[in-house]
């Protein structure tokens, strides 16, 4: 018997609440009665799934209800209560619970049975009471309602549940039909194929077994012979399983093996996550379906025994337990990779869970695994050759093209570039030492030991032709392509465009042909056909010969498909002819312009046009009667951005000319109403252009309808500070920009937050101090300068004043650490664009206890003498170091 603490305890007071508080919490009847049920309001529970809340409405509705009312309604809607919460029971695996309410329901009366109440019992093996409701009267009615029942009674007597057999007649086609339904299932596991075509075929179609029918004839079509390199199963085979898969329903008695079976289509990668919420008769049963070995379920069940993130010890523990099963060299590589990020105290768990003692060449790989969490390609390009070279030696240097250890070898001499992209982005220069030319010296000595990749081909071509600076090159590398591929379609592209940088515009007109033979759809190679003979056309003007410029817009008309490309062909006809006094080069290019609008879109594609063919674009205008600056017009300035852009994204820049002559009409449509979206995207437009005061027009007229957006705070900033240090800035513009950062990050926009920090910090950052040879050297000794041995000592940041700049910028940076603190000073070392990854190259460099405690000198404007950092340098893509810094550099091997 409960006895109550005394008052006296602490915990009394707590006790008497929370009694208190149950006390007052009333019960779903009474909430029911308190809210005065009505039949609709049952019906509204009922529908929206409230069960339990319908049932007790239901109920307290038949109690009331005098004899006389429609009470069979209100029973009709208890029984619909009883069965809703009865699925949701069983869909919770609650079963007893669920029968409870499948017998309430059979307890209101003359009801029909239902097939779902029988499922239920033999779920929990009462065959006995279900075998009489296979002569009930309304299911026999309903004959969708029996089928589906006769499918769960088939389904449990395949299962082997005892007593169904012996409760049904001798010619039932359940128990006629389950020897058949048997030898299809053995026929099955022992992949007899025949006889399990013979065994369906023998199932009739409305069989009580026709589901088990599906699923078989779908995992029929899972051949192990119709699986992909990565072993999984072809699409093709995936897609026949499944629509078979589809047509047996949801609540069929063969339901549970049809969800095994789509769960076994599945890829690997999608497939691990499911196994993780499913039963273990269902997840052994999927195995089965795959054709797992015992050896690699037992794996997974060990795998998952150690959490979602196992400990690398842990994982490595086990790789090395079933290294038979996953092949000695696959668990050897892999289980190096657990060693990172600290290799010293890796080496020592290889040992501890049975590895042998790592080689040299481990050791390699490892630095060469560890140098690429750094972003320095430098690092990158040095310790791959560094394993490159062990690899050779370790084959003595015979390695037969094609073969492991050359694909090997190929793949390292790559990886610098599968990182970093450098060849994709920059232009080639004269010396090979510098970072693109060793990059693609790696790429050429890859080729060496794989010729057969096609994509390097590829990218040493469009290297070599960027800029136009190493077309031999280019040349070079295309021949050994050519012998391989002579009619790959991506091969002859390369050649097209390798002819027409040569200026060979016939034998380019050749190579398209030939492409457009295989590829007639290839509008690439027409648009850059008809850009090559344009170029050609532009040439000859340039040099004032305007029959020559003919012939090449002649040729170029014949490839031309696109309205794009006759607009642009009919403005430097114009041009050619104005420049060969016809006059039908005026009439020409005043009608284009008329068809423009005659507004600040004609007055762009002339003047961009004319500047590409060597004339003068304001006296263009001035002979086609536009001189005189066009009224505003939305339709006219949304027509002009976008050209612009179109114009930018090719990577060319607006021409300073161009600029000049539209820069007033420009400034004039600032005083559109335009909505804020397009404004936003005009200045972003006006940023990738030297147009600055056109751009800081358009900010400020923003910021008088958005006052104090933060998006065009920094532009007008950014347009109104171009190129000036943040130290040079008047305060109250840079207040006003740091209250725009404030509002941007309560709005959440992370990126505009980063904009901003960059405007704040200004071009060159405070961490490098004064650029290079710019103020007499650093502040920070140059571990690596040993052309200057002059040594700089201060005894406090004061003391620092080159100038007053270097000292400035220290104080600078002192102010953004008070201002941001010491988490928001850390996130922007997170950013992309320079700031951050300056910043990260100094914590990469002095380590991170170094960098606190400069953080901390900064930010108290504390004594620096002593701290150990080098000189973080800047990210340079010059000259490689020389042989003697490089070895300097590295650390020393493991």
């Amino acid at each position: 018997m409960y006895t109550a603490r005394p008052a006296t305890s602490p915990f009394y007071p707590l006790i008497r609440f929370d009694m208190a508080k149950k006390q007052k919490r009333p019960s779903v009847k009474a909430r029911q009665q308190a809210s005065a049920v009505t039949p609709e309001s049952a019906r509204a529970d009922l529908d929206a799934g409230r069960f339990r809340e319908a049932m007790a409405g239901f109920k307290d509705l038949l109690k009331q209800a005098p004899a006389g009312e429609d009470r069979d309604g209100l029973r009709v809607g208890l029984a619909d209560a009883y069965e809703g919460r009865a699925r949701q029971l069983g869909a919770k695996g609650m079963h007893k619970e669920a029968l409870v309410m499948w017998e309430n329901r059979a307890a209101l009366g003359a009801l029909p049975a239902h097939p779902d109440h029988a499922v239920c019992l033999l779920r929990l093996g009462r065959v006995a009471q279900v075998m009489p409701m296979l002569d009930d009267v309304s299911l026999k009615a309903d004959p969708e309602s029996r089928a589906l029942l006769l499918g769960h009674v088939a389904a449990q007597m395949l299962a082997g549940t005892a007593g169904i057999a012996e409760a049904l007649p001798a010619d039932d086609p359940i128990r006629v039909q389950a020897t058949v339904a048997e030898e299809a299932l053995d026929a099955y596991c022992v992949g007899n194929d025949q006889a399990l075509a013979q065994a369906l075929k023998a199932i009739p179609f409305r069989s009580p077994y026709r589901d088990l029918v599906q699923i078989l004839k779908a995992l029929s079509r899972l051949d192990p012979v119709a699986r992909d390199h990565r072993g999984d199963w072809t699409e093709e085979a995936r897609n026949e399983a499944a629509k078979l898969l589809d047509r047996v329903d949801a609540n069929s008695g063969f339901a549970g093996l049809r969800d095994a079976a789509r769960l076994a289509l599945l890829s690997e990668i999608e497939l691990a996550p499911k196994l993780r919420e499913i039963g273990p008769a269902t997840r052994d049963l999927v195995f089965s379906l795959r054709g797992w070995p015992a050896e690699r379920a037992i794996l997974w069940s060990e795998l998952q025994a150690l959490g979602n993130a196992p400990q690398p010890k842990e994982l490595l523990r086990l790789m090395f337990r079933h290294r038979r099963a996953l092949g000695e060299a696959w668990v050897h590589e892999r289980g190096l990779r657990l060693l990172l990020p600290k290799p010293q105290t890796g080496a020592k768990w290889w040992i501890e869970v049975g590895g042998k003692p790592l080689r040299k060449i481990d050791g390699y790989l490892l630095d060469a695994w560890e140098s690429e969490a750094d972003s320095d390609p430098w690092k990158v390009v040095s310790y791959w050759q560094d394993y490159a070279d062990l690899l050779l030696d370790a084959a003595e240097h015979r390695v037969e093209p094609g073969s492991d250890t050359a694909l090997r070898i190929a793949l390292v001499h790559r990886r610098a570039e599968t990182l970093f992209q450098i060849l994709q982005r920059m232009e080639p220069d004269s010396d090979p030492e510098s970072l693109p030319g060793s990059i693609a010296g790696e790429l050429e000595s890859s080729l060496e030991y794989d010729p057969d990749d096609r994509a390097t081909y590829l990218t040493l071509i469009a290297y070599y032709l960027r800029g136009g600076k190493a077309l031999k090159d280019a040349r070079n590398i295309l021949k050994r392509a050519q012998a391989r591929w002579p009619t790959d379609k991506a091969v002859l592209t390369a050649a097209m465009d390798t002819a027409i940088a040569s200026g060979a515009f016939k034998k380019a007109a050749t190579i398209a042909a030939d492409i457009l033979a295989v590829d007639p759809i290839n509008s690439g190679v027409r648009e850059r056909l008809v850009e090559a003979h344009l170029a050609h056309a532009r040439k000859n003007l340039r040099e004032e010969r305007p029959d020559l410029a003919m012939r090449a817009l002649a040729l170029a008309e014949d490839w031309s498909r696109t309205e794009r490309t006759r607009e642009r062909l009919d403005l430097v006809r114009g041009l050619a002819e104005l420049l060969a006094f016809d006059p039908q080069g005026e009439g020409r290019l005043q009608a284009l312009a008329e068809s423009l609008g005659n507004g600040l879109a004609a007055r762009l594609i002339l003047l961009l046009e004319a500047g590409a063919c060597g004339i003068p674009g304001a006296r263009l205008l001035k002979q086609l009667g536009l001189a005189k600056a066009p009224k505003p017009e939305e339709t006219d300035l949304r027509a002009f951005f976008s050209r612009l852009r179109a114009h930018l994204d090719t990577g060319a820049k607006l021409p300073s000319e161009v600029g000049r002559e539209l820069q007033g009409p420009i400034k004039q449509t600032a005083r559109l109403k335009l909505d804020q979206s397009e404004m936003e995207s005009i200045c972003e437009t006006l940023r990738r252009t030297d147009l600055h005061d056109v751009r800081l027009a358009f900010a400020e007229a923003a910021l008088k309808r958005w006052r104090g957006e933060p998006v065009f705070e920094l532009h007008a900033f950014e347009a109104r500070h171009r190129g000036v240090v943040p130290w040079n800035v008047p305060m109250r513009e840079t207040l006003r920009l740091e209250q725009a950062l404030e509002r941007a990050r309560d709005s959440g926009d992370s990126r505009l937050v980063h904009r901003i920090i960059e405007a704040l910090s200004g071009p060159s950052l405070p961490f490098g101090g004064p650029p290079r040879g710019g103020f007499g050297g650093g502040f920070i000794e140059d571990e690596w300068d040993d052309e200057d041995e002059d040594e700089y000592e201060y005894d406090d940041i004061d003391d620092i004043d080159d100038g007053g700049m270097a000292g400035r910028s220290i104080s600078l940076l002192a102010d953004m650490i008070r201002t941001l603190g010491p988490t928001g000073f850390r996130d922007m070392m997170k950013m992309p664009g320079p700031i951050g990854e300056s910043m990260r190259a100094i914590e990469r460099d002095i380590g991170k206890e170094a960098l606190d405690l400069l953080i901390n000198a900064l930010a108290a404007d504390m004594n620096a003498k002593g701290l150990p950092f080098p000189d973080p340098g800047v990210f340079d893509t010059g000259p490689s170091p020389s042989t003697r810094k490089r070895n300097r550099a590295k650390r020393k091997r493991r």
